[in-house]
């Protein structure tokens, strides 16, 4: 259970899962500092696309991800496929991942 917001962490989300292993459930030692290492590129990434939005993602407990935007607001998400329905209750506006203008934004900043 999670000290601070009080939810069982029993369960992944496909974009939690090691498709390399069978099994897919919560562990410790190794494989959650493995699980740990994956989650922090995964932000890494997704905040190249969220800084277009002036949005922040950051790991928090290897359980979830705290996405803050530059109001200083805050708002916790469970996991990858809530990521975009939080951004949105956060900004108060839809957002399409494939819009030109963040596509551009991408590719000037990676060439």
């Amino acid at each position: 259970m999670c000290i601070l917001c009080g939810e069982m962490i029993s369960t992944l989300h496909w974009s939690e899962l090691n498709f390399k292993e069978e099994k897919h459930e919560l562990s410790v030692g190794e494989e959650q500092k493995e699980r740990l290492r994956i989650r922090l590129k995964k932000v890494k990434i997704l905040n190249e696309i969220l800084e277009f939005y002036g949005l922040k993602l950051k790991e928090w407990q290897n359980s979830k991800y705290i996405l803050s935007n530059k109001k200083g607001r805050d708002i916790i998400v469970n996991d990858l496929g809530d990521l975009w329905i939080k951004a949105s209750e956060l900004e108060k506006k839809s957002f399409d991942v494939l819009d030109e203008n963040l596509l551009h934004f991408l590719r000037a900043k990676h060439g």
